[in-house]
């Protein structure tokens, strides 16, 4: 088994420009936060109660969380991928992938060098814009929604797209248009939320005790489960991680067939 290249490992971690990327992908994402914490309660009475209904979540606190909860899964994850796509699919498509892997490193090492970068963004990212989103609900917790479960939700949306980021990296491997790894991105992060927009126009199909609604109604299950996610979420973290390293593992089995 050959060692590791770690000066190979290292130049490629610090490739791309993530201080900048973070920076502005987390000022985007807490403005956003904080505009909605803002907006939200100032809404027409009959807006929140047609709101609260089509969501199926009860109280201002978790209508409020269901809507920053989006924003924090949406900026973790698609900071994420900008450098999912700039690392593989995008040498790719530009015909400058084969150059990179005739370097003297093995294609697990250049795939996991590449998308580490992505992995930590989407999570340091995500952590802090949990955190803005429970500073700035100070004072509209109640009984039924905690700091500690809005934190976790958040984490645990974070963890979701460290999976999607993973299934990403695996699905664009041997992608060669950049427009169709863009296209996949986003067909990636709408996934999940599929069974939700189904939801809202036929709830009939989600019985309210039903796994259907527990399961595939995101983020509003994170929610209605958020007791439990506030100490659970490390366990979704792991289990996000390693959902990820199985694509990195594919990718790498993937990008040399190219």
């Amino acid at each position: 088994m050959n060692p590791i290249p770690w000066t190979y490992v290292r130049a490629e971690l610090s490739r791309e420009p993530l201080a900048a990327l973070g920076l502005g992908a987390g000022l985007f994402g807490a403005i956003s936060i904080l505009g909605t914490i803002w907006a939200i309660p100032r809404l027409p009475e009959g807006v929140l109660t047609v709101l609260s209904l089509s969501l199926a979540v009860e109280g201002l606190p978790a209508l409020v969380l269901v809507n920053t909860l989006l924003a924090v899964w949406f900026v973790a994850y698609f900071v994420g991928a900008v450098v999912v796509i700039r690392a593989i699919p995008a040498p790719r498509a530009e015909n400058g992938l084969d150059i990179l892997l005739v370097k003297p490193v093995p294609p697990a090492v250049f795939v996991w060098s590449r998308i580490l970068p992505a992995l930590g963004l989407c999570v340091a990212v995500g952590l802090a814009l949990s955190v803005t989103q429970v500073v700035g609900m100070v004072g509209l917790f109640d009984a039924q929604l905690s700091a500690a479960g809005a934190l976790g939700a958040g984490l645990t949306a974070v963890a979701v797209a460290v999976a999607q980021l993973g299934a990403l990296t695996a699905l664009t491997a041997r992608t060669t248009e950049l427009a169709g790894a863009l296209g996949v991105a986003i067909a990636v992060f709408m996934a999940p939320l599929t069974p939700t927009s189904v939801f809202i126009y036929r709830p009939d199909l989600f019985p309210a005790e039903g796994v259907g609604r527990t399961l595939l109604v995101a983020p509003t299950n994170l929610i209605v489960h958020s007791q439990v996610i506030a100490w659970a979420w490390p366990l979704v973290m792991l289990a996000g991680l390693g959902l990820a390293a199985l694509g990195l593992a594919w990718a790498a089995r993937r990008v040399v067939e190219g």
